[in-house]
């Protein structure tokens, strides 16, 4: 018999972790081609994700080669009622630069302040970092043990369940 999936539940626990989370986990290509995994404190705005990027760490270097590059924001492990089965969001995307001089800059780092706080104020005259708009064009949430879901559309809005009769071949 299969398990009836409420899929306004589901976006609701979508939207809180991608909410609650404030950083991400990152994998980006280098100039040799070789993944590397990395993390980065984010904000959520209009539909995609920014990252506030020092040009000396490698993840930077790499999206400034190739700009495509997969995300994770994964439940904290003390949260999980399982460790195999924690609940996560996996997005692939491409990032792009935002120049300082764009009203988006001044907006998307009003976020960052009221997200991460005064230290903004530190980091953002620094001009070795680059801000990165990320707009996901695919992703899954996985929420535990066949609850695995698709993210598609604009914004990645839609969502549908992978195996919804998992009796199907």
């Amino acid at each position: 018999m299969t398990q009836q999936i409420n899929l306004e539940t589901v976006r609701s626990e979508y939207h809180k972790l991608r909410d609650q989370r404030r950083s991400l986990q990152m994998a980006t290509i280098d100039a040799n081609g070789l993944p590397e995994a990395s993390y980065a404190p984010f904000v959520w705005f209009e539909n995609a994700c920014y990252l506030f990027l020092s040009q000396l760490a490698r993840h930077t270097q790499n999206l400034n080669v190739n700009p495509s590059l997969g995300l994770l924001l994964i439940e904290d492990e003390s949260e999980a009622r399982n460790q195999f089965a924690r609940r996560r969001i996996i997005w692939q995307g491409r990032a792009e630069v935002i120049d300082r001089e764009n009203e988006l800059f001044k907006t998307v780092m009003q976020g960052f302040r009221d997200r991460f706080g005064d230290f903004i104020d530190i980091i953002e005259p620094l001009q070795d970092f680059q801000l990165f708009k990320v707009t996901p064009k695919s992703g899954r949430f996985i929420s535990g043990f066949a609850q695995a879901f698709q993210l598609s559309g604009e914004g990645l809005i839609e969502i549908t369940h992978i195996n919804p009769d998992r009796s199907k071949p």
